[in-house]
């Protein structure tokens, strides 16, 4: 009988039963000793297996005409199994394998696209809660296994390792927020809700002028953008809007109506404070980074009447960079919201599809199967170079929400009024995703540019009902299944509501 060795690899991610393995694979080789084996055992005599938390197959699957935005969907699936193990590991490969906030805060929305994580979300939440410290501050790492110099006292100085960072600390808002936005699940506003205002009541009491500024930690702010520049409060100061936005909508859905107006009033004194300190006249945000403007108007810093301005000071600093992005871990995620948003779905098309540095594409180009810690993760630091780092992941969130189209809100959370908005670009003429939500499996299966022709294929679940975006062509007609279909018009797009079903759409 011929004797079997199993090895498991905890660090390894494995392909789903229906993934083919990348060219660039290779790089993954791991080697393994064998002492006391008769002879030379043959390959087969060894098996492989992978230790994650995300078993099974991703509930997102994703086509598109895009090679690269394909190949972007595998690597981040890969990345999540490999970092998804009891914690959300920022790497899994080295010398830290730590649950850091600020990566699982910018990745959470891509991670439940991804993978069914409502239970690992419960386990994680609950992990930062325990680490939260008795002034309120949540952690940068949870749990919280940093050593740390200082003790918890109101003395203990502001730089202390129990004080997380902003965009790191904040995560113990934006992991709940994230969960049950994306489940439904209003339960988890009402555990956690005493922990997450401790947090802001934590920040509020340090920065009575809604400048953030203090009870910052070891401030990371715009951890490894290309462009360091971006001032650090007022990064912080937008997180803090952001964060603040999230509790008022929390509350909302919880009854707490007092608790909504208090961070509603919040959200606008640190508007004032924000546009006092850091927005001119003529549009310039702070030290006008990419993320300087991306968090202004992401977060609705900025007055309306200059967003304009502002999206044409972004736009122009990205193609100063030859149409490349400058944004790190903070910034990053918003990116390409802001530009859809604002009317430059074209520039966030570039961006998504560029393959030189710095890009997505670019680790791609340069053999990634699994998201970098850096832009330049060929060429950066190797003292800090991880090959398996999530947080630039985020991006697929944008591709699932945005150019699949695909979406929930705060509004209708969980899938059960779903928006379906694809958004159009020449250089990325097709998408299929299906995702398994809550209810069941949504389709939103697309072809077509922004001059038409047009046509939508789509499946909503039973009990659920859905928002569909359509694009308003230039005397184009509107058919389901070659009937007319009546819409009404907005923000550029034909929009028609639907019930559960399957529906064939088509505008040409």
């Amino acid at each position: 009988m011929r004797a079997a060795l199993m090895v498991l690899f905890a660090v390894v991610p494995a392909l789903a039963a229906d993934e083919a393995l990348p060219e660039a694979a290779t790089i993954l080789d791991r080697y393994v000793e064998v002492t006391g084996y008769p002879g030379p055992p043959p390959i087969d005599a060894i098996r492989g297996d992978v230790v994650s938390s995300v078993s099974g197959d991703p509930v997102a699957k994703l086509s598109t005409s895009s090679d690269l935005v394909n190949r972007m969907w595998s690597i981040g699936i890969w990345g999540q199994r490999g970092n998804f193990l009891s914690i959300p590991t920022d790497c899994p490969q080295r010398d830290e394998r730590l649950g850091w906030m600020g990566d699982a805060g910018v990745f959470w929305r891509t991670g439940s696209y991804n993978f069914d994580i409502a239970a690992f979300s419960q386990k994680f939440i609950q992990d930062i809660t325990d680490a939260q410290n008795r002034q309120g501050a949540f952690t940068n790492v949870s749990p919280n296994a940093l050593p740390s110099s200082a003790d918890e006292s109101e003395e203990a100085p502001p730089e202390s390792d129990r004080i997380g960072a902003p965009g790191w600390g904040d995560a113990g808002v934006i992991v709940p927020w994230t969960t049950w936005v994306q489940y439904g699940d209003a339960a988890v506003i009402e555990q956690n809700w005493d922990a997450m205002q401790r947090w802001m009541d934590f920040i509020q009491s340090r920065n009575p002028d809604f400048l953030r500024k203090n009870g910052v930690g070891p401030n990371f702010a715009d951890w490894l953008a290309p462009d360091e520049n971006t001032n650090k409060e007022l990064l912080a100061t937008a997180y803090w809007a952001l964060i603040a936005k999230m509790m008022s909508q929390m509350a909302h859905a919880a009854g707490k109506e007092a608790d909504a107006k208090r961070y509603d009033d919040l959200i606008g004194n640190i508007r004032a404070a924000f546009q006092k300190a850091y927005i001119r006249d003529d549009g310039e945000v702070g030290t006008g980074t990419q993320t300087s403007y991306v968090v202004a108007l992401y977060t609705k810093m900025a007055p309306e009447a200059l967003e304009p301005l502002l999206v044409d000071k972004l736009v122009k600093d990205i193609e100063v960079r030859n149409w490349h992005l400058s944004t790190g871990f903070l910034g990053t995620p918003f990116l390409l919201f802001t530009l859809a948003d604002h009317g430059r779905t074209d520039v966030a098309y570039r961006l998504l599809l560029n393959d030189t540095y710095p890009s997505w594409g670019y680790m791609l180009v340069k053999g990634a199967t699994t998201w970098w810690e850096r832009w330049n993760g060929d060429t950066g630091d190797p003292s800090m170079n991880s090959y398996n780092h999530y947080a630039f992941g985020s991006v697929m969130a944008w591709v699932y929400r945005y150019a699949a189209g695909i979406d929930a809100t705060p509004d209708s959370p969980g899938f059960k009024e779903i928006v379906i908005h694809p958004h159009l670009d020449a250089r990325m003429s097709a998408a299929r995703l299906e995702y398994d939500s809550i209810y069941g499996k949504i389709v939103s299966d697309w072809k077509g540019t922004p001059a038409g022709p047009f046509l939508l294929r789509l499946t909503i679940p039973a009990n659920t009902s859905a928002k569909v975006f359509l694009p308003a062509i230039a005397g184009a007609h509107l058919m389901e299944d070659g009937n007319p279909v009546e819409a009404q018009a907005e923000k550029g797009s034909y929009v028609v509501r639907v019930g559960s079903g399957s529906y064939n759409f088509e505008v040409k």
